[in-house]
């Protein structure tokens, strides 16, 4: 898994929560706002290869912008200094349409582990309700979140050639403890996937290698921190230049 000295320039999964400010604003309206900068950080950013809102399921007016940068802290220091960036920044202040920023982390890479794109899926990365979860674990130490890695990577690696819809199943490790939100700390175990539909998401929780695999993740300690379930807005994209 990467170290410290190569997280800041290795591929980055970021987390950012917004909750809306409802007396002013509705959640598709600031989903049309935000989604003028989904279509330029498409057309402009090769290196964010992800930039997606997905509405949570337990919070009606809360949102999640669920980034990737390809080079790391280089990439997101490009994807601000956009002038579509500092555009929705203002017009969003203006129009007092966000209330708070609920959670921000940053994850880099586990290598080899899992997958975030399956480019041949292009019709999935501007569909509206595609059910994604996010997952962030801590362990009592490195050689049991090495074996947890070790186990679910290995059971990624049947999801990628059994489960076509299964769309993303990948992780990161947090670079820093989080400032806001769930109390995510440096270190702590980042997982995503992302579904076609509900069936694919209960197809693969019901999966026999699935199911097979609990009781031995169950013999780990481990401390859940965050586990929440969205779907995805359709005004960004789940990816783009990935290649797994």
């Amino acid at each position: 898994m990467n170290q410290k000295a190569g997280q800041l320039t290795n591929p980055l999964t970021v987390l950012v929560e917004f909750e809306i400010r409802n007396d002013t604003t509705t959640m598709p309206q600031w989903l049309d706002v935000w989604g003028a900068r989904g279509l330029d950080a498409l057309a402009n950013e090769p290196e964010t290869t992800a930039y997606e809102a997905a509405q949570s399921e337990e919070h009606e007016t809360q949102v999640l912008i669920f980034e990737r940068y390809a080079r790391g802290l280089s990439s997101i220091d490009t994807h601000q200094q956009r002038a579509a960036h500092a555009y929705l920044q203002e017009t969003m202040g203006t129009r007092n349409m966000t209330k708070r920023r609920v959670m921000t982390g940053l994850f880099s890479d586990v290598d080899r582990y899992g997958w975030w794109s399956r480019p041949e899926r292009t019709e999935a990365l501007h569909i509206r309700g595609l059910p994604l979860t996010v997952i962030v674990t801590r362990f009592p130490d490195e050689a049991t979140k090495a074996r947890y890695i070790k186990l679910t990577g290995d059971h990624a690696r049947y999801c990628w050639d059994n489960e076509p819809d299964t769309l993303i199943y990948a992780g990161g490790l947090a670079i820093r403890d989080a400032h806001r939100g769930p109390q995510i700390r440096q270190g702590d175990l980042l997982f995503v996937a992302a579904f076609a539909d509900e069936a694919a998401a209960i197809k693969h929780r019901d999966d026999p290698a699935h199911v097979a695999l609990q009781p031995k993740l169950a013999k780990l300690n481990r401390e859940r921190i965050l586990l929440q379930t969205f779907r995805t807005s359709g005004k960004g994209y789940l990816w783009a230049g990935e290649t797994r």
